[in-house]
């Protein structure tokens, strides 16, 4: 039904005209406003019903909202309890200082084909991050370095050297350079929604932190396929240091919130991808493209700090075959992660006071 449809049949429904209902008017012209605006999604249906209005009739699109199905609680296992571990190191989270400055780097895995050479490629992004507390110091900026590429197999590396060994190039020339694929915004390989609400606002019980983001994400393009596995990541890249550190309660309940979910196992102590001590949880998902992917998460055993998040290839699916089980296809590493009085080289955009 388009709008104008739509609109026809209000009028017929409601033969009054909204500026002849008075002090109901406002009312009335919110519900037609809610009607033409609302952004359907699948498993919905449109009813139609009256409502008296100063005498008249109102018709009233009623959502029938796609349910959120309902959600196993974890209450016990090692990844349950690393993940309470982790909120009790938040609880013990350090004082803000006048910027939040972090460093690192994303890999991301692609495939190459080019004049019959075959080969995967990694290409790798330093990240920095400044974040002021103040106004007065300027807007937060987020650098990307360019990118590095190496071959990730032997094999890789033979096809790569007989392919000329061709570097990155914004706009390569088809017989030179090679145009590596933007990393994506966080480990989003999977195809669903990114959640995008304001965290702060969560609840801090874990069971209704869960329902909150599922709901956001059902408004905001449907349900994931898998709200588990959507919800470990999710609730990882809430956690993500790149980011200003969301207030401690939320933090606290995000790392609660992961430990109850169903799937999520323990690693152990792990090295993380830079070769650091880490502990590490993990959940597999299986994608309609890229296979089946376990999902890693690697904690600082001794702070608050995610300290980088993985996605690793279990079993290939249409666009990695040339990634062998056991590759990473993205990961995601911090190295500084700080509150600091020192200020960034060169000023922050739109500062306004002096940083010595």
């Amino acid at each position: 039904m388009n709008d104008q449809e739509l609109m026809d049949r209000l009028a017929r429904a409601n033969p009054v005209r909204v500026e002849d209902l008075g002090d109901t008017a406002e009312r009335a012209d919110g519900l037609r406003r809610e009607i033409l605006g609302a952004r359907l999604k699948r498993r919905r249906r449109w009813v139609l019903v009256a409502l008296p209005v100063a005498g008249a009739a109102v018709a009233v699109g009623l959502l029938r909202s796609e349910p959120i199905p309902q959600q196993t609680l974890v209450t016990s296992g090692e990844a349950h309890a690393v993940m309470l571990a982790a909120a009790q190191r938040a609880e013990r989270a350090p004082a803000t200082g006048r910027f939040w400055h972090t460093k690192g780097e994303v890999r991301h895995a692609f495939q190459r084909d080019h004049r019959g050479n075959r080969y995967a490629l990694v290409a790798t992004y330093p990240i920095e991050v400044w974040a002021p507390t103040d106004r007065r110091d300027g807007d937060g900026v987020i650098s990307w370095g360019g990118a590095r590429l190496a071959p990730i197999t032997a094999d890789d590396a033979v096809a790569y050297r007989r392919d000329g060994s061709p570097q990155p190039n914004e706009n390569p020339d088809p017989d030179m350079g090679v145009a590596p694929p933007s990393p994506p915004e966080g480990p989003e390989l999977a195809g669903d929604a990114i959640y995008e609400g304001d965290a702060r606002d969560l609840p801090h019980d874990p069971l209704k932190l869960r329902l909150a983001m599922l709901t956001w994400a059902r408004d905001h393009g449907g349900l994931p396929r898998n709200p588990d596995v959507w919800l470990f990541r999710e609730g990882a890249a809430l956690l993500n240091a790149e980011k200003q550190p969301l207030p401690r309660e939320t933090r606290i309940a995000v790392y609660r919130m992961l430990g109850t979910l169903p799937g999520g196992r323990s690693l152990g102590t792990v090295k993380d991808p830079l070769g650091r001590p880490a502990l590490a949880v993990a959940m597999t998902e299986k994608t309609s493209r890229l296979g089946v992917l376990e999902w890693r998460l690697f904690l600082s055993p001794s702070r608050d700090l995610l300290m980088g998040t993985q996605a690793v290839v279990v079993k290939q699916g249409t666009d990695n075959r040339k990634i062998a089980p056991g590759q990473a296809i993205y990961t995601q590493s911090v190295r500084v992660a700080e509150w600091t009085d020192a200020c960034p080289p060169g000023r922050l955009p739109g500062a306004t006071r002096p940083c010595p």
